[in-house]
């Protein structure tokens, strides 16, 4: 019966994940009000981590006090008003639309997203204690084929419907969908000894490992979101050099996400072999490397195994961080403190996809935007070299 949690979790993130496929809304807003710049638009997208984050951790005390359920149902019903309210946008000029856009995808969406996210990972950490990374890893895939799902599912949409009726339909997916799974959600019973073991929020915060953990997760998940939420832009500068690339946008956004999905599974399953530090530091040199190899390459086919590298790496992160989380904290203030360790994600989401949208906008290439996601990589990495006394 347990082992129905992983896979209910996991589809609960696929729905999540669909904000991965969010530069698809781009073009046509584009071209519905003839805006040029692409900063503008990834800043929604920016909003959605933001408030993500902020709001995981409310989100995380919420659902340790009420169960599973409520922050499910909740998260799902905030996220379908978010995308209608961003469909009435269409009504205004852009000026007065880009309130509405903001206001639902981002902030909405996001606070959502937030309800919803801060119970899968912490709920399968407490029923599978000794797999923790393995179980966390198999419900972080969910984000990660996020936009092998949705992409061609928005596509379809946008292809026969306007992008604020596609708006609609995608918000009644989310409610559906993730109402259908919250049914059987339960937390297990906590042994007394799960409890002894347990650090509280207060106290993790004093935790000079939770410190390491926040700001190795902030320069860690740079480089991904930045490449994530400049995806299709990525490619279509990548297609003055290689015509052929622009019509491969959608398959590109499929392999990346079977990267980022795979990467999850593959990064869970080492950190339960070889441990926290090790599997940080595997994971943050071959993104480092990765990002700069894109910085001379992305105008080449060179732009998919690459990338795909970084969107596997950036799922292990959303793996690693979670169980390392649980292993080193305990397991009764899951939530909450998964969502303290999760604002990190919050606050690089909110600079990554809008520094790599400027840069592009200021410079004309993504070139430096690669160089600025190697180096903080390579931050992340030197950060937990320093550190690695305090994780023995």
């Amino acid at each position: 019966m347990i082992w129905v949690y992983p896979p209910l979790g996991m589809l609960i993130l696929t729905m999540l994940g669909g904000i991965y496929t969010f530069s698809l809304f781009y073009a046509p807003i584009q071209d519905y009000y003839s805006i040029k710049d692409v900063a503008p638009l990834t800043l929604a997208f920016s909003l959605i981590t933001l408030t993500y984050s902020v709001f995981i951790v409310p989100a995380g005390v919420f659902y340790d006090r009420v169960g599973p359920r409520l922050p499910l149902l909740l998260g799902a019903l905030v996220i379908f008003l978010g995308y209608t309210l961003a469909s009435q946008m269409r009504y205004f000029d852009w000026n007065t639309g880009k309130i509405l856009y903001y206001t639902g995808l981002g902030v909405a969406v996001g606070l959502g997203i937030a309800l919803v996210d801060a119970v899968p990972r912490p709920l399968v950490s407490k029923w599978f204690p000794d797999k923790t990374g393995t179980a966390v890893g198999i419900v972080a895939v969910g984000f990660g084929i996020g936009a092998a799902v949705m992409t061609p599912v928005i596509s379809y949409l946008l292809s026969i419907a306007s992008v604020f009726d596609t708006f609609v339909y995608v918000g009644v997916i989310y409610l559906i969908v993730i109402l259908l799974c919250t049914i059987p959600m339960r937390d297990p019973r906590m042994e007394r000894r799960e409890e002894e073991v347990s650090l509280n929020l207060s106290e993790t915060l004093k935790d000079r490992r939770f410190q390491i953990l926040w700001l190795a997760f902030l320069l860690s998940s740079f480089s991904g979101l930045m490449v994530i939420g400049n995806a299709a832009p990525i490619l279509k500068e990548g297609a003055k050099q290689t015509p052929e690339l622009v019509s491969l946008i959608s398959t590109f956004l499929i392999v990346t996400s079977i990267a980022n999905a795979s990467g999850r599974l593959i990064w869970g399953f080492l950190l339960d072999k070889i441990g926290v530090v090790s599997s940080m530091l595997a994971n943050f040199v071959t993104t480092a490397v990765s990002a700069f190899a894109l910085s001379k390459t992305f105008s080449t086919y060179l732009v998919f195994p690459l990338a795909s590298v970084i969107y596997a790496n950036y799922g292990g992160v959303l793996a690693i961080f979670p169980s390392a989380t649980a292993i080193l904290f305990g397991k009764k203030y899951a939530g909450r403190i998964y969502g303290a360790i999760f604002t990190a994600w919050g606050f690089s989401g909110l600079i990554a996809p809008y520094a790599g949208g400027l840069v592009r906008d200021v410079l004309q290439s993504y070139t430096v935007a690669f160089y600025l996601a190697s180096l903080s990589a390579l931050l992340a990495t030197l950060l937990i070299l320093l550190s690695r006394r305090f994780f023995r």
